[in-house]
């Protein structure tokens, strides 16, 4: 049985431990992130050009096996960045596929956070960017995810933010290949401590005698396959403003039971490798805990 993903996004300008990932119980490396201009031009930020920059840095991860993509967005992106893309879907997936083929990545990882955002139709742009990006790759390096915080799966009225990647997932199909989910930095949507996290994130427990819309359970009662959702959590405290729980607890409140609900849970994700920005230690502890939790092969 293939393993389940354990997602580890990469923000650091030292290379040296990037490549460290290799040896971790990571499946899923993901490089950030791409940036852009107000006329739209994308280019990779100082800490992406770093990690190019390393010789055999990408090549190495992928020969131990993992799936090496990039990530575009994050929270530093801006509306009026996103607009301009917008303008001009396929531009903006042929430079990102140029860039995807220069490097010899597997894919792309799309970090949409314009909460706020106007001036363009954000659920059918992100559908067309997922569409044309599968289009313009080749096959084999054509995966792409999405990394939605949870509040944008929790529903509401047409246009509005909560119902931004529910519409997304409902159009979108076979276009996008996993939803990493950001279960943090959104306390009223996630919970404070393992037992609400239980009920917000995994949706295992009732919230006034129904299944929290924007848990991994809820999302799934829309139609989202299992294999599609990842549980993304901070891999430390000092990775997010809230929603941390330790490894230990992630297994035992959300990972262990989620799969016993459904076998076809897709894994989880986390932000990030680096024990915090700048930090020369990696988080190899966490991605182990996942990897025993999911039952994965754990040779690394």
């Amino acid at each position: 049985m293939p393993n389940k993903e354990i997602v580890g996004y990469a923000l650091s300008t030292d290379a040296n431990l990037i490549a460290q990932m290799a040896q971790s119980d990571y499946t899923t490396v993901i490089l950030c992130f791409i940036i852009v201009d107000a006329s739209g031009k994308l280019t990779p930020s100082v800490e992406l050009q770093a990690m190019f920059n390393a010789p055999n840095l990408i090549s190495d991860l992928k020969k131990a096996g993992k799936r090496v993509l990039v990530s575009i967005g994050g929270e530093v992106f801006t509306t009026t960045a996103w607009a301009a893309l917008a303008n001009d879907v396929d531009g903006t997936a042929q430079q990102i596929a140029t860039m995807v083929k220069a490097q010899n990545l597997d894919g792309v990882d799309i970090d949409w956070e314009d909460t706020n955002y106007t001036g363009y139709n954000a659920p059918t742009f992100l559908v067309d960017l997922s569409k044309a990006l599968k289009k313009q790759l080749p096959a084999g390096q054509n995966f792409v995810t999405h990394a939605p915080q949870a509040p944008y799966f929790y529903g509401g009225a047409p246009g509005s933010f909560t119902q931004i990647y529910v519409d997304v997932a409902k159009n979108a199909g076979d276009a996008i290949d996993l939803y990493n989910i950001q279960y943090y930095n959104n306390p009223w949507y996630v919970g404070d401590n393992a037992e609400q996290e239980t009920a917000k994130v995994a949706g295992l427990i009732p919230v006034t005698e129904t299944t929290f819309p924007s848990s991994i359970l809820g999302i799934a009662s829309t139609g989202v396959p299992f294999s599609k959702l990842i549980l993304g959590k901070p891999t430390t405290q000092e990775n997010a403003g809230t929603g941390y729980l330790t490894s230990g607890e992630v297994e035992r409140y959300l990972v262990t039971p989620l799969l016993r609900k459904n076998p076809d849970f897709a894994g989880v994700m986390g932000w990030q490798y680096p024990t915090s920005y700048g930090s020369s230690q990696g988080t190899d502890g966490w991605a182990a805990v996942m990897a025993q939790a999911l039952g994965n092969d754990t040779g690394n």
